[in-house]
């Protein structure tokens, strides 16, 4: 059986490691996309995402060239950035960029999101699309928290667990050296 110093590092290492984030010291590009679409009816909502494979300090948005939006990560395992740009309308559509940060170095942009509008009335009978908000975010984060600190715990057991065994297994061996009287063997 493994030392119990040994398989306290190897879960903590698990547990804590970070994936390489540079190759050569070149991050590698972003993947943009949208939410429902990138041709949409006038007045539906969009969310623009960017997703990095690897984790990131920063990821910012832009449109036509020109920085619009920064969002900073608040958590080292998160690889994609949400940037929600209301109703779509003539001031929305455009080409659209990200590229995100890591240490001070940025990775190159993402390809080229072209934004549409297609002008047709929408109407709340035939709009079936649901409208995406921060709320709705939110209840998604919680959800993501509450299985990450389900996860913790079951680490948490199996941990207690091994450390059980081994008080136990020791307290076994010391109890090997004891006479049927209870005196040590050396008394």
């Amino acid at each position: 059986m493994f030392p119990l110093h040994s398989i306290s590092i190897l879960v903590l290492m698990i547990c804590l490691g970070q994936p390489t984030r540079m190759q050569d010291g070149h991050l590698p590009r972003p993947y943009i996309f949208t939410e429902p679409g990138n041709v949409l009816p006038r007045g539906i909502p969009v969310v623009i995402m960017c997703k990095s494979p690897v984790g990131f300090d920063r990821f910012r948005l832009e449109k036509e060239n020109l920085r619009i939006i920064d969002v900073i990560n608040s958590s080292s395992s998160k690889t994609e950035a949400r940037f929600y740009l209301g109703r779509v309308s003539k001031d929305t559509v455009g080409h659209y960029r990200c590229l995100y940060e890591v240490k001070n170095t940025w990775s190159p942009r993402s390809e080229t999101l072209v934004l549409e509008v297609i002008h047709e009335d929408t109407t709340p009978a035939s709009a079936t699309i649901t409208e995406v908000t921060p709320g709705s975010t939110l209840q998604s984060y919680k959800v993501w928290n509450g299985v990450r600190m389900a996860l913790a715990g079951v680490i948490l057991l199996f941990l207690g667990a091994i450390i059980g065994e081994a008080c136990y297994s020791q307290q076994k061996s010391t109890d090997s050296f004891r006479t049927p009287g209870g005196h040590n063997q050396g008394d």
